[in-house]
């Protein structure tokens, strides 16, 4: 019987079926919705079981009878069944330890295991809610849903069990760690788990759990389908990459979509037309916003919000390429700076009198110009087209300004690109011709108490002077960690640290190449661009943030000492902030969970030997 009651529906049959005559004996209409009542129980229908167990208490001994005739005759599916009626007494008798409902628990679906979750907090006592959710076997740890951690741990603090709730708390995975250890009473966090039950419950869960949920499952994540060409954003937290391509199988069309690191799940937001020379199209994900600039015209662009409304910013304009800001998004136009303020309708101008001119109005056009912003700081940076200007947000602070590239002449510089390292120097990287290309890079600097300077000069690749670990932060710029990591043809070299082991794809057309598309803020993830004559397909790189992934849902039940040693090793290797914070934690815990000195060896040194709680931590040789 399909399942097609309403909880209306069965309240009236309810009703109806507890209609009596004098004597006590159902009339014909009643006897006839008692019938369908016990049928739809005997179905699984729920709004009926929920009806009859909420009359439970009331039921002659005949009714009871006619129901339990109607139960299945497997013992788990019959203990489930009393379970969800309300006859405690005969499910009891039948199955005294909760080990046939356990059974069924664990093979019903997820609804019905909600419904039995919810009948037992009312009519249960907590041994056999534990034996239910846990099977009594600690190792279940891992296959339990947050729903069903949440349900027992709840249970096991109204009832005051509190040893038992510790002995959760310290097999449970970080983030669900968190949230158990807040339902201990502060005067319950004793003994020799106090320390790691106090760590616990001073984190927030929701700020773990959303940290480990956007961490990515795998080393390489495949994407969109093959298209044209590809442009990439991260999100600020790292939790999302948005990608504008064009598609190969729609005739001049470009989509936009966004990718959800955590999960590798793929969202559609945008279509529209695009140009053959819409290479320059370019996208931007400020968190709650995502906007595209697409080319129009020579020089000229559209730029367009699509998430989360679709809204046109500004059509067929002069406008350089998008930076975040303190607030929405930036770009230069011929006059200034221009801002996409959140929400905004349009975009909002602000004139800057050194700016304006035809050579300025040239440089946007031809993207000679360079921006970058700080927007913690509130700077926004800009070179057009001999003069290199830091200025506030806001314009109502000082202007710093100075002459950049005098090595070579204008006409021989292209490309720039500007990153700040502080809130008082930025490196500035360029393209410059004179017996052939070669990359230059200038570190300036801007003291609050004297003028600009240009602190260091180099010819040739940034990392040949400056290694590459020093630029992973949320301060690199887009464009300028292009130039970092690729050779002067836009190629990616194949020993870099996100690549390393990372066989290109297989796609027709002849060799691949992989380019640059995005790096995540905090340089955990890199986001390639591999292409043959045949198109393009988008890859998300991580070296690290998998294994943290694994290391913070692993519960502490089936943690060993190994572990630790992995943590450690593992931590300093990622830059994102939450994830290392995360990390930390769970060292601490493991720590105290296994006790003893941990002994650090040097890199070439022996490692120590340990005692029966000891850990040495030394090069790890396996690599």
């Amino acid at each position: 019987m399909a399942k097609t009651l309403t909880a209306d529906s069965a309240a009236r049959l309810t009703r109806r079926a507890t209609l009596r005559r004098a004597d006590g004996s159902r009339g014909p209409g009643a006897r006839w919705a008692w019938r369908r009542l016990v049928r739809a129980c005997a179905d699984g229908d729920p709004a009926a079981q929920d009806e009859v167990r909420a009359k439970a208490a009331e039921l002659p001994e005949t009714d009871v009878l006619d129901l339990l005739a109607m139960a299945p005759d497997e013992p788990a599916d019959r203990a489930a069944y009393l379970a969800l009626i309300g006859q405690d007494a005969q499910r009891q008798a039948l199955d005294p330890d909760g080990t046939l409902l356990a059974l069924a628990y664990r093979a019903v679906a997820q609804d019905v295991r909600e419904r039995l979750r919810t009948t037992l907090a009312t009519t249960a006592d907590t041994d056999v809610i534990r034996v239910v959710v846990t099977g009594d076997q600690r190792d279940r740890i891992a296959e339990m849903t947050h729903d069903e951690l949440d349900y027992l741990a709840r249970h096991l603090a109204d009832h005051h069990r509190w040893d038992e709730l510790r002995h959760l708390t310290l097999d449970l995975p970080v983030a669900e760690a968190a949230a158990t250890a807040r339902l201990l009473p502060e005067r319950e966090r004793l003994g020799d788990s106090a320390a790691p039950l106090a760590a616990f419950a001073e984190r927030s869960p929701a700020e773990l759990r959303s940290t480990v949920d956007r961490l990515p499952h795998d080393r390489l994540t495949m994407s969109w389908p093959q298209s044209a060409w590809i442009r990439g954003s991260f999100s600020p937290d790292s939790s999302e990459l948005a990608v504008i391509c064009a598609i190969w199988a729609k005739r001049r069309s470009c989509d936009v979509a966004t990718a959800r690191i955590g999960t590798g799940t793929w969202t559609h937001h945008y279509s529209g037309e695009y140009s053959p020379l819409g290479l320059n199209d370019s996208i931007l994900h400020l968190g709650t916003e995502v906007i595209i600039r697409l080319y129009r015209a020579i020089g000229r662009y559209d730029v367009i919000r699509i998430r989360p409304d679709h809204q046109t910013l500004c059509s067929q304009s002069d406008l350089s390429y998008m930076r975040r800001a303190g607030r929405g998004a930036v770009l230069l136009y011929p006059d200034g700076l221009a801002y996409a303020d959140p929400g905004a309708t349009g975009l909002r101008y602000e004139p800057f009198a050194r700016f304006g001119h035809e050579h300025a109005c040239e440089a946007v056009r031809t993207g000679d110009s360079a921006l970058t912003t700080l927007p913690g700081s509130g700077l926004v940076a800009f070179v057009c087209p001999n003069a290199l200007h830091v200025v506030n947000e806001n314009q109502k602070g000082t202007i710093r300004t100075a002459t950049w590239g005098e090595r070579y002449a204008s006409d021989d510089r292209h490309g720039p690109a500007l990153s700040f390292r502080s809130p008082d120097s930025l490196a500035l990287t360029y393209l410059a011709h004179s017996q052939g290309w070669t990359s230059y890079t200038e570190m300036w600097t801007f003291p609050p108490q004297c003028g600009p300077y240009r602190a260091a000069e180099h010819e040739g690749a940034i990392t040949d002077r400056w290694p590459l670990g020093g630029w992973m932060s949320p301060h690199t710029d887009h464009s300028f960690a292009a130039v970092l990591i690729s050779d002067l043809s836009g190629k990616l070299d194949k020993d870099l640290p996100w690549l390393r082991g990372a066989a290109a794809p297989d796609l027709p057309g002849g060799p691949a190449h992989r380019r640059f598309l995005a790096l995540s803020p905090w340089g955990d993830m890199l986001a390639t661009s591999t292409s043959t004559a045949m198109g393009t397909v988008c890859e998300v790189h991580s070296p690290h943030l998998p294994s943290a992934r694994g290391l913070l849902e692993r519960p502490l039940l089936h943690s060993g000492p190994q572990d630790l040693r992995r943590v450690l090793e593992l931590r300093p290797k990622i830059g994102d902030p939450a994830a290392r914070d995360a990390l930390d934690l769970l060292a601490t815990c493991l720590a105290e969970r296994f006790g003893g000195e941990i002994a650090l060896a040097g890199g070439t040194g022996p490692i120590p030997a340990g005692g029966t709680t000891d850990i040495a931590l030394g090069e790890d040789r396996t690599e």
